[in-house]
């Protein structure tokens, strides 16, 4: 994305929010208003990608996805588990989806229940940021434990 680009969508998101009125404004913190500002523009910023992401072409769609798949560390397939938190349904929901063709996916091996789901089909759900913050959190966590336990490999061989 070139400044220009950026510029541009930092303003709109701006001008759309300072358009929205909230009840007793004068009342907040500052820290309020500009929490409050925060999560406005994350609201209009959503809405945006799922509008834009409706009209972009399926060479486009594929373009986006492996764009960000260099850019953002998330896999090609996701676990039964992952889409289910996504969709906010249960794991067998999920399969009988799988089953029924109305998510994109194959099974390992015939009968096995175990599914491949393309990652693809989810970067546009209103709840693929939230997913994705939780991954690199847990991702983040893993690497901290790593860190503290080679620390003490570390200490012992002093």
């Amino acid at each position: 994305m070139n400044e220009e680009m950026a510029t541009e969508i930092v303003g709109n998101l701006y001008d759309t929010i300072r358009k929205m009125n909230v009840p007793n404004e004068t009342e907040m913190s500052e820290r309020v208003k500009h929490y409050v500002t925060i999560q406005r523009m994350q609201m209009e910023l959503e809405k945006q990608k799922e509008q834009l992401y409706l009209e972009l072409n399926e060479n486009e769609k594929q373009e986006a996805s492996d764009l960000l798949r260099k850019t953002v560390d998330f896999p090609e397939y996701l676990p039964v588990r992952d889409v289910a938190e996504i969709l906010e349904v249960t794991p067998q929901m999920v399969r009988r989806y799988c089953a029924e063709g109305k998510i994109d996916a194959r099974q390992r091996m015939e009968g096995s229940g175990k599914w491949l789901i393309p990652t693809d089909q989810f970067t546009a759900h209103h709840n693929w940021n939230k997913y994705i913050q939780k991954r690199n959190k847990i991702n983040k966590q893993s690497v901290n434990v790593a860190n503290k336990i080679m620390q003490y490999l570390d200490e012992d061989v002093e």
